[in-house]
């Protein structure tokens, strides 16, 4: 039954949030100071807390929940066996959003005993709580976070979702997990073993009932075309402002000269060496020799 609080008109309402107080007191203080002087506002003393009414205004806040979610998250993750950073995958991969759940970390807490209920909480601590030490929360959520991952087989639903990944399972900005994950999606590290001509028209002839295979028009192939395109996006991103500017105006046709002069380079050899600078980073960023180093300029 969940307890209830006074209201300045006198009415009596359940207590919003309330029981998530016992899981406040479990945050480890490394999270609390990042957190600002009104996370750190709630009394230490949890009987002080009913005393309170900017406290327990503060507990029902939407601030106060999306503390519980977020360290919550932050203390899980790293113990359901994953070595990337949270924060690389967006709202939508299953992993995360099972993070960001605390009531299922919360009730196996209490189950076991490691924290109490809000009942007992009150019941029991007349003076301020200290800190929970990271040694001791570290020995917790070893016992505690496989038990609810098995417990909800979340092991089968993490690795359904590594096995079929999609663009949504990535945040917006980009990590190396998701730029590895466009490389293989549009295949741009696909070995291919070396199969002959002629073997690869018997081996084709012969799964499609002797019909033979005639060469795509490469002028077609909307895969390299794809792949090029991405890659081009995702290196423009690590430009300068100036890098781009050259490199559109290049495109348009502006001589060097004419770029030198519209960007303020006193000679055209500095853009000529610019061009080639931009070239190599691309030469690295893609893992292709087109020339550079040979002193072409495209």
């Amino acid at each position: 039954m969940p307890l209830k609080i006074t209201r300045p008109d006198g009415s009596v309402t359940p207590f919003r949030n309330l029981e998530y107080l016992p899981f406040y007191y479990f945050i480890p203080k490394s999270i609390l100071q990042k957190c600002g002087a009104e996370l750190n506002s709630i009394p230490r003393n949890p009987q002080m807390v009913f005393t309170s009414r900017k406290a327990c205004e503060f507990i029902e806040s939407d601030l106060f929940l999306l503390l519980i979610i977020d360290a919550t998250a932050y203390m899980v993750w790293r113990y359901m066996g994953f070595d990337e950073y949270m924060e690389i995958y967006s709202g939508y991969d299953p992993a995360w959003k099972f993070a960001h759940q605390p009531d299922y970390w919360i009730k196996e807490l209490t189950d076991v005993g490691i924290i109490p209920t809000v009942k007992k909480l009150y019941e029991n601590c007349n003076d301020n709580l200290g800190f929970v030490t990271e040694a001791e929360i570290d020995i917790y959520l070893r016992f505690i976070v496989p038990r609810v991952m098995k417990k909800y087989d979340m092991d089968a639903v993490i690795q359904t979702a590594e096995e079929f990944r999609c663009f949504e399972d990535y945040d917006f900005w980009d990590s190396r997990q998701k730029i590895d994950f466009f490389r293989q999606w549009y295949h741009i590290r696909t070995k291919h073993p070396t199969v002959s001509l002629e073997e690869f028209q018997e081996n084709y002839a012969e799964s499609h009932y002797g019909q033979d295979w005639e060469e795509p028009d490469k002028a077609l192939n909307l895969e390299d075309n794809i792949d090029s395109q991405f890659l081009v996006e995702q290196f423009m991103k690590t430009l300068s402002k100036k890098d781009m500017q050259i490199l559109e105006m290049r495109m348009e046709g502006v001589t060097l000269e004419e770029i030198a002069e519209k960007l303020g380079y006193k000679t055209h050899s500095a853009v000529h060496k610019r061009i080639r600078k931009i070239g190599w980073a691309y030469e690295k960023f893609t893992g292709e020799d087109f020339g550079f180093s040979g002193k072409k300029i495209i």
